[in-house]
């Protein structure tokens, strides 16, 4: 018997192929062939007489796996040698099917889980579908069984998250995930997988693994002056005022984009605005700021003109603060082949839709706010979620005290 891998079906336009066990069996009476499919897809220039190339940027973990795929077909030719049964190719597929049979592949039961879970909301309905379609794309048609999760097959996952498939026809599969996203991925899995170690359909040993760790990008918020130059700048351009108007909405509240535009008649009540946020649930009361009022009574309290895609919303948020003049720079985070990199990037480039909550729930601690009281407004569930506001609150007043020192420096 000859065991090797070779790469089959390399796509001409990506030259992206996939590494398949090859099994040649020859016995008196004919020869049997048999390629077993692996999930490991690689460009055909990491490929090498039947090897992966030590120049591949994730040699190692492609290496582990590879072995292990070929260490499980081993394992099935060893049984039934033992079993004392000619091997050929219809008795390994056989046997191979009969020990898989009645259990249930990964992909499978990540599907009944969803069905199951009519409770979920649709963001996590959400959430599981996009795993079940990651996981999909990373077996490439063979079946995971729970029983084959152990700690190479993570770090294979992992890798294959975060690495970029810019030919992908799926054009959300294009990019590679970023450490926070991984995680979150790998939670979502874990939930699934809890799910049935607690009915007893699997085992708890993937309990024992170390899987990707959670990641916080340090997040950026605007101080007092640049709020202030954002609020006198007066835009040219049509999208761009009602952008501001929108910004200004989510800074005079502290609500999210999606609770924001939402905002109607029948929320304004004896001076306050009242609105259920869609994340927590929570009823929220907000005290009706003189600004708000204005920008409310400008769109006769219907802001379905200022409606867009969150994407879009962030686009023209770039737009507008670079517009205001605000030129000052924030410390990003960012991940280059695996290796955790630092530097410093324009505050346009970095803003989003949530800047502007944190913006609001920051400045209200630095102005000496109670914490309750903002929870209050907020809609945060326990005062342990703002915690992170309140660091990023005394790392300003560190920076502003800097300054200070810098100023009567002698």
């Amino acid at each position: 018997m000859n065991i090797q891998a070779v790469l089959k079906n390399v796509n001409p336009k990506s030259k992206i192929g996939t590494i398949n066990i090859y099994l040649n069996f020859v016995t008196e009476f004919d020869r049997n062939q048999i390629f077993v499919k692996t999930p490991i897809r690689i460009e055909k220039r990491y490929w090498n007489n039947g090897k992966i190339r030590k120049s591949h940027p994730n040699y190692n973990e492609y290496s582990q796996l590879l072995a292990s795929e070929q260490g499980a077909v081993l394992d099935l030719v060893n049984d039934l040698r033992l079993q004392g049964v000619p091997i050929t190719s219809d008795s390994f597929k056989s046997y191979r099917d009969k020990k898989n049979e009645g259990i249930k592949d990964l992909i499978t039961l990540a599907k009944d889980y969803i069905s199951i879970r009519t409770d979920a909301t649709k963001r996590l309905r959400d959430k599981l579908n996009n795993l079940v379609t990651r996981l999909e794309d990373f077996s490439n048609g063979k079946k995971f069984y729970p029983s084959q999760i152990n700690q190479k097959w993570v770090n294979a996952f992992s890798t294959y998250l975060q690495t970029p498939q810019p030919n992908h026809p799926n054009k959300y599969l294009r990019t590679g995930q970023q450490p926070a996203t991984i995680h979150k991925t790998f939670k979502f899995l874990k939930q699934v997988l809890h799910f049935y170690s607690k009915t007893g359909v699997i085992d708890d040993s993937f309990k024992s693994l170390n899987y990707p760790k959670a990641f916080t990008q340090k997040q950026m918020v605007f101080i007092e002056s640049e709020i202030r130059k954002l609020i006198e700048y007066q835009p040219t351009r049509d999208s761009i005022k009602r952008v501001k108007d929108l910004a200004l909405i989510q800074l005079f509240t502290g609500l999210r984009y999606s609770d924001a535009i939402k905002i109607n008649q029948s929320n304004i009540f004896n001076g306050q605005l009242a609105i259920t946020a869609e994340k927590t649930n929570q009823n929220i009361n907000i005290p009706l700021h003189p600004a708000l009022k204005n920008i409310l009574e400008k769109y006769d309290y219907d802001l379905s003109p200022l409606k867009i895609t969150n994407q879009r919303y962030n686009d023209h948020l770039k737009d507008l603060v670079k517009l205001a003049g605000i030129e000052s720079k924030a410390e990003y985070i960012y991940f280059e082949n695996r290796v955790k990199k630092t530097c410093q990037k324009h505050k346009y480039d970095l803003v989003a839709s949530h800047t502007f909550r944190r913006t609001f729930i920051t400045n209200a601690i630095i102005k000496g706010i109670p914490l309750h009281v903002i929870q209050s407004i907020t809609g945060h569930t326990t005062l342990k979620q703002l915690s992170e506001y309140v660091n990023i609150a005394d790392s300003i007043k560190q920076q502003e005290m800097n300054k200070m020192n810098e100023l009567f420096k002698v």
